[in-house]
């Protein structure tokens, strides 16, 4: 090598390092959006959508997304691995017994042989199906089943020659799983009807339909699974699961309800052939007995927000894996429905944030937690699990030492900061307590009251420091024409704690008497709902978000408009300055922006992976933090306006 080409190369390898030291990175590692300095919990392992899971023999997990298959440690949670397939969204993988070769399906139609320890194609074929929706091997590997969705079809190939050995037509309106039969000489397609049977069984021999069984409501999801003995077939419908006989006459062997909502998206089979699992629309998954009549509940978790669309279990039997929503891949122990790693993170969306003098931020989400974080380490330090049905809303008093979660169950549960432990729980709401705010510390010295909620009810309630009953209940007439008509989304209390805003479903914002709590003012102008509400310090101005689209900044005083912010999408949070200078907006668009006096942007913020639900901004101006959906909260840098 030439002393040019060595200098050369040495420069090139230095701004390497270099570039490679300023890419800012979480706790774990993971690389963070520009402008942000942590991530408070984790994104590992989180997908927009997938294609299918499959556990390798060795217990390594299988996710395709998009066009990739990801190869994962799930005890380490670490990829070790990704492969590109194609050029179209996979939609089914199925793994062969050695773990070494799997087929993979796409959307397009394209069925590939993959060799994972090579990282190759092995060959590809077109179906000429439309939409594949799953592949699988037959029990001795030398042949495949696809499934089309739409129209619905079912084929079965020969592995060795690629020929098409049967094609068959279902009667569905569309389908999204084949599975072979006991024998490998039949298969069953589950899809969509409406009120006739959604599933079909065919001969594989000629094509030909044997039965149609299991009238029910349409399924839009693939949830069918034969029994490890295969002589049994599960299958999620929208009512409920069912167990069936396969081998003589398609028999109906039992019946299992339960989970909130009735729809059952997935199923599987346990290792033990007694217990099998379903999950749910409500983001439930249940271990059952198969016997007695009814099934039996062994345990029961929530790793997901809403549909579990997968589940599979584990070679050695004691974990069971699944996506839903919340967009997590999650591994849970089948005995105890714990998650096997702690990632230090909510497993679910995260509601609300609030932050600390000394750096701490609180957040609350749907996964029924509240935590502490150290903001800029981003160490998890305390989780309280008692925030019933999920938090929605979360505040910390002037002294630190008290935090409120306003949870889904219509109560408001305080706790102690420091180690978590219940101080009390205020009911009496109705509805979802949709926010909470302390006395402001200028305005904490002789108030009575200490704490505000809002809630689903229409109402605001004032609550003293100690106690379970309200000093006062913020509802207005209604025939006056004086109170919100409909829930109360969000409330905040000025810094001299006389008066208390409020924002609500009927798109109004209220201001308040907190002391008496008479209706003072009432703005009008948003066309959605109003999401978040703020004092703009002591201005006399007010600030609020409105699902329209907008922040609007409104004279207290006379009720006029003096500017109006468009975020360009809904609304959810908003934070500003204690001089009201600098406005801070999070919405639906994933973003958060940043706006001057004037109403002018300054910033945009992007890096969540979903709805951006609430904001905070540090009591030194210097960062802000937001929460997300994507079950994680990001820590940014306030940005400075650019200098004309």
């Amino acid at each position: 090598m030439s002393r040019v080409s060595l200098v050369i190369l040495t420069t090139v390898l230095c701004w390497a390092t270099l570039a490679a030291a300023e890419t800012p990175t979480d706790r774990l590692g993971d690389p963070l959006p520009e402008n942000a300095v942590q991530r408070l919990g984790s994104q590992r392992l989180r997908y927009g959508s997938i294609g299918d899971l499959a556990y390798l023999p060795d217990g390594r997990a299988l996710v395709a997304s998009g066009t990739n298959i990801d190869v994962w440690d799930m005890s380490a949670g670490e990829r070790e691995a990704r492969h590109q397939v194609g050029t179209r969204p996979l939609s089914g993988i199925d793994v062969r017994d050695d773990g070494t070769v799997l087929l993979a399906a796409n959307v397009a139609g394209t069925v590939f042989e993959f060799d994972l320890e090579q990282g190759e194609i092995l060959r590809e074929w077109e179906t000429e199906q439309g939409r594949l929706s799953s592949v699988y091997y037959s029990a001795d590997e030398a042949r495949a089943l696809t499934c089309g969705t739409n129209p619905p079809t079912l084929k079965e190939w020969d592995l060795e020659t690629g020929e098409e050995l049967v094609f068959a037509e279902s009667d569905l309106h569309s389908a999204r799983q084949a599975v072979y039969g006991h024998d490998d000489r039949s298969a069953f397609i589950h899809g969509a009807a409406g009120s006739d049977p959604v599933v079909e069984h065919y001969d594989l021999t000629d094509g030909s339909l044997i039965h149609a069984f299991l009238e029910d409501f349409y399924t839009h999801v693939r949830s069918i699974a034969l029994s490890p003995d295969r002589e049994r077939l599960l299958v999620g419908s929208r009512t409920r699961a069912t167990e069936w006989r396969v081998d003589d006459g398609h028999e109906l062997l039992n019946t299992f309800r339960g989970h909130h909502g009735g729809a059952v998206t997935s199923v599987a089979y346990a290792p033990d052939p007694e217990q099998l699992l379903t999950g749910s629309r409500d983001g439930s998954i249940r271990l059952w007995n198969r016997l007695p009549e009814g099934g039996e509940v062994i345990n029961r978790w929530l790793p997901h927000s809403r549909h579990v669309t997968y589940i599979r279990t584990s070679p050695d039997g004691q974990w069971v894996m699944s996506y839903g929503g919340g967009n997590m891949v999650v591994e849970y122990g089948i005995e105890d429905g714990q998650p096997r790693l702690d990632w230090e993170r909510h497993e679910l969306g995260v509601n609300a944030v609030a932050l600390t003098p000394e750096g701490r931020a609180i957040s609350g989400a749907a996964d029924g937690t509240v935590r502490v974080w150290d903001m800029l380490s981003g160490r998890q330090l305390l989780v309280i699990d008692e925030a019933e049905q999920g938090a929605w809303a979360v505040a910390v008093s002037a002294d630190g030492e008290r935090i409120a979660a306003g949870c889904k169950d219509g109560v408001i549960r305080e706790f102690s900061a420091s180690d978590g432990s219940l101080i009390r729980e205020l009911e009496g709401h109705l509805g979802y307590i949709r926010a909470v705010a302390y006395m402001p510390e200028a305005a904490t010295d002789g108030a009575s009251i200490s704490l505000l909620s809002a809630a689903g009810d229409g109402t605001l309630r004032a609550w003293g420091p100690a106690g379970e009953e309200p000093l006062h209940i913020l509802e207005g007439d209604l025939f006056a024409e004086d109170g919100h008509r409909g829930g109360v989304l969000a409330t905040a209390i000025s810094t001299d704690g006389t008066q208390a805003l409020s924002g609500g479903r009927d798109g109004t914002v209220r201001l308040w008497d907190l002391q008496t709590g008479a209706q003072q003012t009432v703005l009008r102008g948003h066309r959605g709902w109003v999401e978040a509400v703020a004092f703009a310090g002591d201005t006399g101005q007010i600030l609020s978000a409105s699902r329209d689209g907008t922040v609007r900044r409104w004279d207290a005083s006379t009720g006029e408009v003096i500017t109006e912010m468009d975020h360009g999408s809904a609304v959810m949070g908003v934070a500003c300055t204690d001089d009201g200078a600098t406005v801070i907006a999070g919405g639906t668009d994933n973003r958060i922006t940043v706006w001057d006096p004037a109403g002018e942007q300054i910033a945009v913020l992007s890096g969540h992976a979903a709805n951006v639900n609430a904001v905070a901004l540090s009591l030194d101006h210097a960062y802000i933090v937001s929460a997300s959906d994507d079950a994680s909260l990001l820590v940014w840098e306030v940005p400075e306006p650019e200098a004309e």
